[in-house]
């Protein structure tokens, strides 16, 4: 995770380092259960310490209470997520990067019929991120 980190240091994009406090993510985790979605993962959490809310030319990373109202995760998944086993962290043009809870993976599903296009393990966050941002 660290080395994609970087890689979007090295290509201009800006970390925050404090982009939220660890009480708004057990505000944001007990939002999505209520609404009947999966808790976010721990390591998109880590990455969100970084990356609170990423948009690049066609494609975005959600966060936690962003200063873009665009990116909040809560409320994008209200608008585009049919389904209570996943939880939507990012999207493009063609595809939503979602973690999974029945597979405990992350996947990406296409934006238009919700088929899987590609999975990743569960320790493969930086490559579902790095697919969404086309790095």
């Amino acid at each position: 995770m660290m080395n994609f980190i970087q890689t979007l240091k090295e290509n201009g994009y800006q970390t925050q380092q404090t982009p939220f406090e660890a009480k708004d993510v057990i505000e944001i985790q007990k939002e999505l259960v209520k609404k009947g979605y999966p808790f976010l993962p721990l390591e998109f959490i880590g990455f969100l310490k970084y990356y609170n809310g990423l948009k690049g030319e066609d494609s975005a990373i959600l966060g936690v209470l962003p200063k873009d109202e665009w990116l909040d995760i809560v409320a994008f998944n209200e608008m585009h997520n049919g389904s209570k086993d996943m939880v939507i962290l990012g999207y493009d043009d063609f595809c939503f990067l979602v973690y999974d809870e029945m597979q405990k993976d992350y996947l990406l599903v296409d934006r238009d019929t919700g088929d899987e296009v590609e999975s990743f393990s569960a320790d493969g966050l930086a490559e579902g991120l790095s697919s969404i941002l086309h790095y």
